[in-house]
């Protein structure tokens, strides 16, 4: 079979599956609330190096009174329902540690924690390239799975996770930051105020890396997934001194094909974004806070929530296609950037077994899941 036909197999598989699973997408109600179970829900860490957000910020939130970078502050009580039961690592040393400061059980194994918890964050950046192959035990046992950015670093291999997802009906969230801030709704709910979009020009911290992902993912939760091409400037798409991406909406009724700007530099802020229509605009910001109990409550608790709403409802968070165009829109324009010297790209034409280059070539020994 040859090779697009294998990408559109795989596509129609999991969207044919995943119908009544995307359907009911997560939504925060009082019945959602209500059906939270009673203990807490034992949680495990996959990917706990100096790469991951889990080491870095999530577990300041998931367990305030352990976590490793609780000498930094925090807010002094757990407010969630979670518990860090679990630990694994590449580095047995690194989980080892990890484990001990939160009073959790390393194991041996990737797959050592199927049974044993109930939802994983698999949070290492390192990890990324092998989520398809880390996560498929735990898609299998029907355990909900946290993806962190950037999912996959191939086409082939996003569709065989959602494939698993929708065919054991495994939830999933995979998400960057900025895409659970409260600018998201404001804006999409603005958007009307100043329809017909003229242009969108966006601002980024381009340290956040791969190129800038969590400004991208925002903006694609507020304008839409309907995106025709894109093109990439960068000098170094994972740690970047200046980023230059330019978005093609396709457009939809009332509303013309469009172009959304993305830039950026060095500097402290997160974002800030200017949806230009007609005659009215609409925007927003937001600048860093040299606090760090204010970037835990309003960068980091936001996404950690929602986590918790995954796991404990068993539900997406979002339909799996729009994991996949996400997904997609990130290997089109590292694509540009790669083997086009930035020119557009169309979305949809990267072949689906084209990789972009590991942050860590050789990171995992993939003989290891042959065992």
């Amino acid at each position: 079979m040859a090779d697009n036909e294998l990408k559109e197999s795989a596509r129609r598989t999991f969207l044919r599956t995943a119908a009544g699973v995307a359907a009911a997408s997560l939504v925060s109600t009082p019945a959602a609330k209500a059906a939270a179970p009673a203990r807490r829900l034992r949680i495990g860490a996959h990917g706990v190096g100096s790469s991951s957000f889990t080491s870095y910020c999530w577990s300041d939130l998931i367990a305030p009174d352990k976590a490793p970078n609780s000498q930094r502050g925090n807010f002094g009580t757990p407010f969630l329902n979670m518990d860090i039961t679990h630990v694994w690592d590449v580095d047995p040393v690194v989980s080892q540690k990890y484990a001990d400061r939160l009073g959790a059980t390393a194991v041996k194994k990737y797959d050592d924690m199927v049974g044993q918890v109930d939802g994983v964050i698999f949070g290492g950046y390192n990890e990324a390239p092998y989520y398809h192959l880390l996560a498929r035990p735990y898609l299998e046992a029907g355990i909900p799975i946290y993806l962190s950015r950037p999912f996959s670093y191939r086409m082939r291999d996003i569709d065989t996770i959602l494939d698993l997802a929708a065919k054991h009906g495994t939830a999933i969230i995979a998400t960057a930051k900025h895409e659970h801030y409260n600018e998201v709704p404001t804006l999409k709910a603005r958007i009307k105020n100043v329809a017909p979009i003229q242009c969108v020009q966006a601002t980024c911290n381009s340290g956040d890396f791969p190129m800038h992902w969590h400004t991208q993912t925002m903006l694609l939760r507020i304008l839409g997934y309907d995106v025709e091409k894109v093109a990439l400037i960068t000098d170094n798409p994972d740690r970047a001194n200046y980023v230059q991406q330019t978005f093609l909406f396709k457009g939809w009724e009332g509303q013309k094909p469009f172009l959304c700007t993305l830039q950026g530099a060095v500097n402290e802020d997160s974002f800030s974004i200017n949806i230009m229509g007609r005659q009215n605009q609409t925007s927003a910001t937001m600048v860093r806070s040299p606090s760090w109990q204010d970037s835990l409550l309003y960068r980091y608790a936001p996404q950690v929530i929602d986590m918790q709403r995954t796991f404990e409802s068993k539900k997406n968070w979002q339909p799996l296609e729009e994991v996949r165009k996400k997904t997609e829109v990130f290997l089109t324009a590292y694509y540009s950037h790669k083997e086009r010297g930035g020119a557009p790209v169309a979305v949809g034409s990267v072949p689906a077994d084209w990789a972009a280059p590991f942050p860590k070539p050789g990171w995992i020994d993939e003989s290891m899941f042959k065992a």
